[in-house]
């Protein structure tokens, strides 16, 4: 899954149901009736979230370019993933996500992005 891909893309209502500062964790889960299982989206190491609102409905999820922050001897890259719905567009830039068939603590985890390695700047 490389920048510029759709990663997800659902007609069901989403909404943020936790974001914890302090272990750099989001969470955006599916509304579902009685019958269905929820699906969420997890976000993993988040080190920015951009919403003007706090629900997606018919979301889609689509990994816009990497962001990378630097020092002169370390890169560290992240993914920038873009939460789009017909009324508003979110950006959340995590090192990785997933998709999770229930929810993270007994649900099926799907699939997940992480972001490229980081390391040592090389010499130019």
């Amino acid at each position: 899954m490389n920048p510029g891909d759709t990663l997800f893309s659902s007609s069901r209502h989403f909404q943020l149901w936790s974001y914890g500062a302090g272990h750099s964790e989001l969470i955006l889960r599916s509304r579902f009736p009685p019958d269905e299982t929820p699906v969420e989206l997890y976000f993993e190491a988040v080190r920015s979230v951009h919403f003007d609102r706090l629900d997606f409905p018919e979301l889609t999820v689509y990994r816009a370019e990497d962001e990378v922050l630097q020092s002169e001897r370390y890169r560290f890259p992240y993914l920038r993933i873009e939460l789009r719905s017909p009324d508003h567009t979110g950006v959340v830039v995590a090192s990785s996500l997933t998709y999770i068939d229930g929810t993270r603590v007994k649900g099926t985890r799907a699939w997940s992005v992480v972001a490229p390695l980081g390391g040592p700047k090389w010499p130019t």
